[in-house]
């Protein structure tokens, strides 16, 4: 049954917009303010019609404990906040809130995120809904266009090729689309193509059967067979050898694959999803890739950027692994200083959302808690993120994003080389140390931070 949900916000407004962009996706979609939202939650449960989800506003942020209570009044209730930029959003990992959708909506975004908060009652399986690992964290016009595009593609069979630098998160895309599709019951099966040896790859990929080959024993099913009625995801199917190229096409086409060793065809059931960090158009041009199975597997492109192109989503997916990986190491850390959030902010990032997700593990690690100070960031210097232009939005907006990223960066470099001694800093910097010590607070730096133990 489609989810009760609950609109926790000062307009009425918001509730008639959320009502029309759900649609058939919800059974009841009422409104509350925040003073009468606990009281609205109680009576939902009296009346035997608990809500499923509270779509709580940002703006005020709410405190964790606030937040805490509606979830207990709500008989479990999950929040998501609505954030109108990546400051309200980056409250939502520290907050117990179950997730953030951007304002203004994305139909398509609101109808996933609302659709994965609605966890079902204790006792019912729900195989459709996303792990807490499979997660798109972001929060810019990108993230709006990636849901436009997996909500076009996710009901259908078309096969779907992901092209982005590695560690952006195209296996992640792969099982979004997997989980909201018709298939979400089936396997989602993955094959690293570039992880596996050659040699190996096609037994991995199509199985055999006994007597193959010397050390065939017995019938293998391969990858391909168990993947049947479900997805087949082909990561970096750039590297897939040529002659095994020649094999996927004919599955592409027909459905249809032969063991290794055996005499007969098998039909398969899979929608295929394929994902490269490589320029297949070149690898087309030097025949080190098929043309036919180019143009196969390309019906539905998918691009991922690169963090360097989102640094907006950095804060957000550094709430995010907090949040992931605390109860892991059984550490209580509750959060992370501004100095040291800004350090990851001013990094490039070549390895991606993967290398950001691995510093902020290895920072947790090092960090005496309960706050991951700038000591225990440890980043290679001499890589600042470019910033990316907006033309779409306002230039005087654009403008002072450019100029508080600048000032953040430098801000930061400068207290660290000279360990949060401020007078030191403007002598070096050749200002007032009033005017320094009033950027340094406008930016919410912690000088103390900086300064050596």
């Amino acid at each position: 049954m489609p989810p009760r949900v609950l609109v926790v916000d000062k307009s009425q407004g918001t509730r008639d917009t959320v009502a029309e962009l759900l649609g058939d996706l919800a059974t009841e979609v009422a409104w509350a303010v925040r003073d009468h939202a606990g009281a609205q939650l109680r009576a939902g449960i009296t009346a035997g019609a608990p809500y499923d989800v509270v779509l709580l506003e940002a703006d005020p942020p709410p405190t964790a404990a606030s937040i805490r209570e509606l979830v207990t009044v709500g008989g479990g209730v999950r929040v998501v906040l609505m954030a109108a930029g990546p400051d309200g959003a980056s409250f939502v990992m520290r907050s117990g809130a179950a997730d953030v959708v951007a304002r203004p909506f994305n139909a398509a975004e609101l109808a996933f995120r609302v659709g994965r908060a609605a966890l079902p009652h204790e006792g019912r399986a729900d195989k459709r809904r996303p792990r807490k690992s499979d997660v798109l964290i972001g929060m810019g016009a990108w993230i709006k266009e990636l849901y436009d595009r997996i909500a076009m593609v996710a009901a259908t069979d078309v096969t779907v090729a992901i092209f982005g630098e590695s560690g952006t998160g195209k296996e992640l895309v792969a099982r979004t689309i997997h989980n909201s599709s018709p298939r979400h019951d089936a396997p989602f099966v993955v094959v690293n193509c570039a992880a596996i040896p050659e040699a190996l790859l096609e037994d991995e990929l199509f199985g055999h059967v006994r007597g193959a080959f010397t050390d065939a024993s017995r019938d293998r099913e391969g990858l391909l067979a168990a993947a049947h009625t479900g997805t087949l995801f082909l990561d970096e199917i750039g590297e897939l050898p040529l002659p095994l190229q020649a094999k996927f096409l004919r599955v592409l086409q027909s459905q249809e694959f032969r063991r290794i060793g055996d005499d007969t065809d098998r039909r398969v059931d899979v929608r295929i999803i394929t994902a490269t960090n490589r320029d297949l158009d070149q690898l087309v041009a030097r025949g080190a890739f098929r043309q036919d199975l180019y143009y196969r597997i390309n019906v539905f492109p998918m691009h991922m950027p690169a963090l360097r192109e989102r640094p907006e989503d950095v804060a957000l997916l550094v709430h995010h692994f907090i949040q992931k990986y605390r109860g892991r190491l059984g550490k209580p850390i509750d959060g992370i200083s501004p100095a040291a959030l800004a350090r990851f902010a001013v990094y490039d990032f070549p390895g991606n959302v993967r290398e950001l997700e691995n510093k902020v593990h290895q920072a947790m690690v090092v960090s005496a808690g309960p706050i991951i100070e700038v000591a225990d960031v440890s980043l290679p210097a001499g890589r600042t993120a470019a910033v990316r232009v907006d033309v779409a939005r306002p230039f005087r907006e654009v403008k002072q994003e450019v100029i508080d990223a600048f000032e953040r960066s430098y801000l930061t470099e400068l207290l660290e080389k000279h360990h949060g001694n401020l007078a030191q800093a403007a002598r070096a910097a050749g200002m007032d140390r009033k005017n320094l010590w009033a950027l340094v607070e406008r930016h919410g730096l912690d000088r103390e931070a900086f300064k050596k133990p």
